[in-house]
């Protein structure tokens, strides 16, 4: 199995007016990503809306993604889900579509209080996945459950992970498991673009930005800068990655309606969140195609 770095990029889900993946769109949107010099691809996530599609609908998404991408990078499945159960069910289907890798929240509805349960889901993954790797994902705001450093140890002691999944915004967690997981052979990826910049110094394996559907060029900038330990040029790409998430992911009441609009913007997709999450108003709209025409127009320039 290749080694995972660089820059994994959450990949959004086009939908139609019914909630179905809007396949060729998701191709084309593929492809754009596989040309923009990013590492890794990661299908069905938050930024994915996957726990928000029909199961059919899902695993529509799994197999293009899986067809379109093929050798290209590597790809990555989220099976967030309410509970082991259903974890165990969507691992089993992107087993058969032929994924390696797949992430995976501690399930929510009814949060996980204690190590234990988070062992016993994480246990029962690895019952079910024959041999393919599981990325533990600590999203705290989203799932109301933090995944505790000393698990998240504990799974890479047991050999079960070499990677897992930061998005909480917590810099003192973030550090905590670096150091940690420096130790037992545990990579962590950062996925909060507030974050990303201290999250590189410290030594994340790489950055999962919702903004590089839209604009890859500054994360790529900022994980080779961070590689060849240029602060200069870091310092320089973390100012557009900033501007990014201000004009984006903060555009709207629902943070990926930004990112899916100013993708409508230039020709991918119809902007559409999946149901029931807002859209952006027509006000929000229009400040943000603003700001998207003037991207466009300064890499047209250059």
């Amino acid at each position: 199995m290749k080694p995972l770095a660089g820059v994994v990029v959450p990949v959004i889900t086009p939908v139609d007016e019914q909630d179905r993946v809007d396949g060729a769109t998701f191709r084309k949107h593929l492809r754009r990503l596989i040309e923009s010099g990013v590492h890794v691809l990661f299908v069905g996530g938050s930024a994915g809306e996957g726990p928000l599609l029909a199961l059919s609908e899902w695993v529509r998404l799994m197999e293009i993604a899986h067809n379109e991408v093929g050798e290209a990078l590597p790809l990555l499945g989220g099976v967030m889900e309410t509970s082991s159960k259903r974890v165990a069910e969507k691992i089993k289907l992107l087993k058969q579509i032929g994924f390696e890798h797949y992430v995976v929240t501690p399930t929510y509805y009814f949060p996980l209080k204690n190590n234990d349960e988070h062992l016993r889901l994480f246990a029962d993954c690895k019952e079910h996945d024959e041999g393919m790797n599981m990325i533990p994902y600590n999203l705290p705001g989203i799932v109301k459950a933090e995944i505790p450093v000393e698990v998240l140890v504990e799974l890479a002691e047991r050999g079960w992970v070499k990677y897992c999944k930061d998005s909480s915004a917590n810099l003192d967690y973030f550090r905590k498991l670096i150091t940690a997981g420096r130790e037992v052979g545990l990579n962590v990826f950062m996925g909060d673009e507030l974050s990303m910049r201290e999250g590189l110094k410290m030594g994340t394996c790489g950055i999962v930005p919702s903004c590089a559907n839209f604009e890859a060029q500054p994360f790529v900038a900022a994980y080779e800068a961070a590689l060849a330990g240029d602060d200069e040029a870091l310092n320089h790409a973390y100012e557009r990655i900033l501007v990014l998430r201000e004009n984006l992911p903060l555009a709207g009441d629902y943070w990926v309606a930004g990112v899916k609009y100013a993708l409508a913007c230039i020709g991918i997709g119809s902007g559409k969140p999946v149901s029931p999450m807002s859209p952006l108003t027509v006000e929000q709209q229009a400040k943000l195609k603003q700001f998207v025409n003037e991207a466009v127009a300064v890499h047209s320039t250059n």
